[in-house]
């Protein structure tokens, strides 16, 4: 199965510097900035990332970061997302800054070798909502 990185990262070093001391990582200087989110996955913290996603002070690459590492720690991390409200707390962040995160989302609901991801279900139905919503508008 193909990786549902992003070619084009959004977020930089900085910005991996801030999450790890906001989410009490320890730096792996092994872990390139585009493998970040995948590498470093932990179930422990779904909470403050959605907590730092929150934050004034996280900015656009940030959330960036944060819905990539959320996407790849409920995909990675066998987290359970039926009835899970850090999975909806996650959903409800991606669907209200859809723009920001709509690459992202597209992505992960049409992987390349056309084999879905666990969350490939829940990402196409986001991107219903949103074209639902538009056409409504």
């Amino acid at each position: 199965m193909a990786d549902p990185r992003s070619p084009d990262c959004n977020w930089t070093a900085r910005t991996i510097e801030r999450m790890n001391a906001r989410l009490g990582v320890q730096p792996d200087d092994d872990v390139g900035i585009e493998d970040w989110p995948a590498a470093m996955s932990d179930p422990a913290l779904v909470g403050a990332a959605l907590d730092a996603y929150d934050s004034d002070a996280t900015g656009h690459d940030g959330r960036a970061l944060l819905v990539e590492w959320l996407l790849n720690t409920f995909e990675f991390c066998s987290i359970e997302r039926e009835g899970n409200s850090d999975w909806r707390r996650t959903l409800d962040r991606i669907e209200r800054d859809f723009d920001e995160h709509a690459a992202t989302v597209r992505r992960w609901a049409e992987p390349d070798d056309g084999i879905p991801w666990l969350v490939s279900e829940a990402m196409t139905a986001v991107l219903a909502r949103r074209v639902a919503r538009q056409r409504g508008a």
